[in-house]
């Protein structure tokens, strides 16, 4: 009997020396090959089927939520609109249609909240919505109670489908906002991008490859030990050659199904029967998810065929005398640790590839600012961001209480939340989701700050002015070349609105504010603020007074569906009474500004003072990103970023034959800040250079909004009393508005305040 050694001894190029090694290095590379080709296979199909259970058991339901929220809200504007302005509308108010789509809006957006997957961003927004949805019911309810008055019910219709329907910060707005994340993420889900393609094509080559190495395997023992065929290796080459022609077929198939699902749900009304479609037409594709398994398995048996066919060959040559090197020598447990480490990166691979977290460094910031004040904040936030590596998700709404309010009743209040008014600070820290004491975070920082723009509430600091504004001023254009005293005269004349979304009314309570304080004085006016004068008679109503002589009827009735930034350059009035903010790129170039008392000379009874505004920032948030925010509001760098012109056209202005001061607007919308470190505007930007100025001179006293001060309930109902006599302006009206005002200052009387003495109104 021939045996293998005598063999090779007859024969060197069969001897042990070359095939033990070579069987062994076969062996070694057909499993390596094997755990490659699998693990790529395995991961090309992965990225097709991981996300074919979400799409229609998540993702699509989700977007329809979203979308029959829009929709209800949509259709329940209409139903308002129609009920109130039917001949039933004295006994029916809003009517059932409008309850019923106001109810399914609310009920839609719990369920979107439940299961949206745009990520904490979205999640926010949901919230910021929910809180706006309830001041749109509360403004269509202010239109049924108002619904004697035709005009004061179509101003809050008005009122109401703005805050539904304003442009980049209304409901439907930030509804279309989560919608367009949703729909990025369906995209992703169902979408085949370079990258899963190249898994593809290299997942197929490593195939080529394991199965080319089998058939030369296969090949190499038929020469060398005479075998038509090795059972174990033919089996696993049939099993690798059918495994890649079945994965391709399953991978197009579902891969056309998340393709149908992502053109239903895009192309169809998703808050109709498309979720259900969805679902329903990849309920029968579902066992294709289950294929990974069966790669899992495939890889397995064909190794263990690869080691079975292979084995018994190397065995033959166990005992032969092989002289090898160190460098040669081949071991058993090296090709296992490779073959586990190599299923070890893989494994992490796909986990870490299937990963969703969210971003472990991330604040929330909601404050009051849309449009390009928004855009102006969001200068200092991405400083702060890029110092700080913290994503920051701001919010900006009119609607600031109600969304808060609603935030802190779920539990999710924002880390930073800039409050409009010292009265919102002083009810907070009165609940019980109070915000947190800032002299243990700020520290040395609130000496910089007087004690009308860091004020305490029972001997703390629990929020700071991070931005100011001077209100005791009318715009004018200076080319107009008119006597400002002569056009105050003639009522006509005043660009006056009073559209705010839930804040609607504010701008007349700031005219009635500023004409108190110069004819009255500011100790008056403080205890006005304060509570301790009534509003129908005395000073308050003579204020009153002289704001209803400035208006004509129509002007007055014109002014209620007219917003409050009504601008003197696009309409024909010559004159706006309003505030520091209202400053575009037309006003900071073109437009000047005077104190009141001195366009209207009649109210000049006593020395000068100003009424002047803050926003005032709390921390709710007990992170460290969320105290190095505020750190950095109240912060030169943080100012200096704030204060800074944004990029584009807008900075650069008109260009053209308009000459030099039409090329630069003057930085419009530049903040204001009240520390003495914080920057300031230079004299190339004459009117910030003025109002810095203004709001810093000793000599005029300063006072704070007076509305912004009280009790949150005077407030808005100063806000609605404006509109209601503003609907019908008169003494009759007056007076029922002045009694109205009297009565909710005496409830506010009997419950507990606000923690803390009165608050300090004027320096």
């Amino acid at each position: 009997m021939t045996t293998p050694a005598k063999t090779a001894a007859s024969n060197p190029a069969n001897s042990p020396v070359n095939t033990r090694p070579w069987l062994i290095r076969r062996t070694a590379a057909l499993l390596v090959a094997t755990v490659l080709a699998c693990g790529a296979l395995l991961a090309a199909y992965y990225g097709v089927s991981r996300d074919a259970a979400q799409v229609p058991d998540r993702t699509v339901p989700a977007m329809g939520h979203v979308a029959a929220t829009q929709k209800a809200l949509q259709d329940s504007l209409k139903a308002a609109k129609a009920a109130l302005r039917s001949p039933a509308a004295a006994t029916e108010g809003t009517g059932e249609d409008y309850r019923a789509k106001f109810n399914a809006a609310f009920r839609s957006l719990e369920k979107a909240s439940a299961t949206t997957v745009a990520g904490s961003a979205g999640q926010s927004i949901l919230s910021t919505a929910a809180g706006q949805l309830s001041s749109y019911d509360y403004l269509v309810g202010q239109a049924a109670r108002s619904q004697a008055d035709e005009r004061l019910r179509d101003a809050y219709l008005h009122y109401a489908d703005s805050t539904l329907n304003r442009k980049k910060s209304g409901v439907i707005a930030r509804l279309a906002d989560v919608q367009d994340r949703q729909a990025a993420v369906l995209r992703a889900q169902t979408s085949t991008g370079w990258l899963l393609k190249l898994a593809w094509g290299v997942a197929v080559l490593l195939w080529c490859a394991l199965a080319w190495l089998l058939v030369d395997t296969q090949l190499f023992l038929r020469r060398r030990f005479r075998r038509r065929f090795n059972g174990p290796l033919a089996g696993a080459t049939l099993l690798l050659a059918g495994l890649v022609p079945l994965l391709l077929t399953a991978a197009l198939q579902l891969q056309g199904d998340l393709g149908r699902a992502y053109g239903a749900a895009r192309g169809g009304d998703v808050s109709g029967s498309v979720p259900e479609t969805v679902r329903g037409h990849m309920q029968d594709t579902h066992w294709l998810t289950a294929v990974p398994a069966w790669i899992l398995l495939a890889a397995v048996v064909i190794a263990a065929l690869t080691v079975l066919g292979l084995q018994p060959r190397i065995e033959e040559y166990r005992f032969a005398r092989v002289p090898q090197s160190l460098g040669r020598r081949i071991r058993s447990f090296e090709a296992a640790t490779v073959l586990l480490a190599l299923w070890l990166v893989l494994f992490c691979a796909i986990g870490t590839g299937d990963a969703r977290g969210e971003h472990h460094g991330r604040i929330t910031v909601l404050a009051p600012w849309t449009d390009t004040e928004e855009a102006r904040f969001r200068q200092v936030l991405d400083a702060y961001s890029a110092k700080y590596h913290v994503d920051v998700d701001y919010q900006g709404t009119t609607a600031l209480r109600e969304v808060l309010l609603s935030r802190l009743n779920a539990g999710n209040a924002p880390d930073v939340a800039i409050l409009p008014s010292l009265g919102e600070v002083r009810e907070y820290v009165g609940s019980e989701t109070p915000p947190r004491e800032l002299a243990p975070v700020l520290g040395d920082t609130l000496d910089g700050y007087g004690p009308l723009w860091a004020p305490t509430i029972g001997g703390k600091v629990y929020a700071i002015a991070v931005k100011a504004d001077l209100k005791s001023v009318v715009w004018y254009d200076p080319s107009r070349r008119q006597d400002l005293p002569t056009l105050a005269a003639r009522g006509g004349q005043w660009c006056a609105g009073m559209g705010g979304d839930a804040t609607s009314g504010w701008p007349g309570t700031d005219w009635i504010e500023d004409i108190l304080l110069q004819q009255s004085g500011k100790e008056v006016y403080e205890q006005w603020a304060r509570g301790e004068l009534e509003w129908s008679r005395g000073p308050v109503a003579d204020a009153w007074r002289t704001f209803g002589g400035l208006f004509a009827r129509g002007p007055a009735t014109a002014a209620l569906s007219q917003d409050f930034a009504k601008s003197i350059f696009s309409s024909p009035c010559a004159l706006q009474h309003q505030g520091s903010f209202i400053r575009d790129s037309d006003y900071t170039r073109r437009a000047a500004f005077v104190p009141t008392r001195e366009v209207l000379p009649g109210i000049a009874l006593r020395p000068a003072s100003s009424e002047v505004s803050a926003d005032f920032a709390t921390l709710f948030g007990k992170s460290a990103a969320a105290r190095d925010l505020m750190r950095f509001l109240a912060s030169p760098q943080g100012q200096r970023a704030w204060a800074e012109a944004p990029p584009g056209p807008a900075a650069g202005g008109r260009q053209g034959a308009a000459g030099k001061a039409a090329k630069d607007p003057g930085n419009p919308g530049r903040p204001f800040f009240v520390t003495a470190s914080a920057p300031q505007p230079g004299p190339s930007e004459r009117v910030n250079d003025s109002i810095g100025k203004a709001l810093r001179d000793r000599q005029r006293p300063k006072c704070l909004d007076a509305s912004d001060v009280m009790p949150l309930r005077m407030r808005f109902a100063f806000q609605h009393g404006v509109l209601d006599y503003l609907s019908d302006p008169g003494p009759k009206r007056q007076q029922k508005v002045l009694d109205y005002l009297d009565g909710v200052q005496k409830d506010l009387k009997a419950p507990p305040r606000a923690a803390g003495s009165p608050p300090r109104v004027c320096e």
